[in-house]
């Protein structure tokens, strides 16, 4: 039987106020199939810092929304393990109205596998396949206050400052993801992000780095890897896929995540990267990402 829920009740059962809100209305169709809506409006906060001359909708937010449809009707605590075969393929733009569709395909234990996709009146935006488990995943957060001379701290030797990041990437407040560039070691980049108590998520009721966040703070590290490169200058990055990227645990606020990702030269207007995040030595998630460069 068909269930329905407006946006009060998505609330209640996401955990998540403005401006991480992604859904107006849900509904669950049958046991395998759910959908969600939602009005994409141009006062929406991620507009201010997403290519601000030319607001989009980060593709990380439409996968936001699929979780957090999943959430309105899966049982049990769940969270996403892994994102796979994701391809971005169109904008969302200010005034879009977005459907967001899940079909469960497979159940097996903890485990559930689903395709879903997002769709403006233009056609298809997104899709991919999503993992969902209710294993709990390792313990996350803060035992002690941690050392402040790491190895990649920010001090006046690291690679690029937030300053020359700014000046790479058209990403602003509230959605440039990375603080600075620890380091270049040939092809890798090794950036960081230090995660706060005041993040825009946590203030929305997230108590963790959504795992849509993470890809999205992979795929900015990657961009500020090529971008770097004097043949790029001028270009502009835009996330087009995420091959696979699979969550070890979440990453809670006073965390520092150190992204090292290496991205192999190519004359290709289209380049793909692999790498890791972690927090000290201990391996959060594994992606393999790709994007595009195109002229400014």
């Amino acid at each position: 039987m068909s269930e329905k829920l407006q946006y009060k009740e998505i609330v209640k059962k996401v955990g998540c106020n403005a401006p991480w809100r992604l859904l107006d209305f849900a509904e669950k169709i049958d046991d395998t199939h759910l959908a969600g809506f939602k009005n994409v409006s141009a006062d929406e906060e991620y507009f201010v810092g997403h290519f601000p001359v030319h607001p989009i909708m980060p593709g990380v937010l439409q996968l936001e929304a699929v979780r957090q449809l999943a959430l309105c009707f899966l049982p049990g605590d769940i969270r996403v393990r892994q994102f796979e075969k994701v391809k971005f393929r169109r904008q969302v733009l200010p005034g879009d109205r977005m459907l967001v569709e899940i079909e469960i395909i497979n159940r097996e234990g903890a485990l559930t596998v689903c395709k879903a996709k997002c769709s403006t009146v233009s056609g298809l935006c997104s899709e991919a396949t999503v993992t969902f488990t209710t294993e709990p995943g390792r313990p996350a957060g803060l035992q002690d206050i941690p050392a402040l001379d790491g190895e990649f701290a920010r001090t006046a030797d690291i690679a690029m400052d937030t300053d020359k990041v700014l000046g790479l990437m058209p990403h602003r407040f509230p959605f440039l993801q990375i603080d600075y560039v620890a380091r270049f070691e040939g092809t890798k980049i090794i950036a960081v992000k230090n995660v706060s108590c005041n993040e825009s998520f946590v203030n929305a009721g997230l108590d963790f780095v959504p795992e849509s966040l993470m890809c999205e703070i992979a795929a900015q590290s990657g961009c500020a890897c090529v971008l770097s490169r004097p043949e790029n200058a001028g270009k502009l990055g835009f996330f087009m896929a995420i091959d696979k990227a699979v969550f070890h645990r979440q990453v809670v606020p006073g965390e520092q995540m150190l992204i090292e990702i290496d991205l192999p030269e190519s004359k290709s207007r289209f380049g793909k990267g692999s790498g890791f995040i972690r927090v000290g030595s201990e391996i959060i998630a594994e992606v393999a990402l790709m994007f595009a460069l195109v002229d400014a």
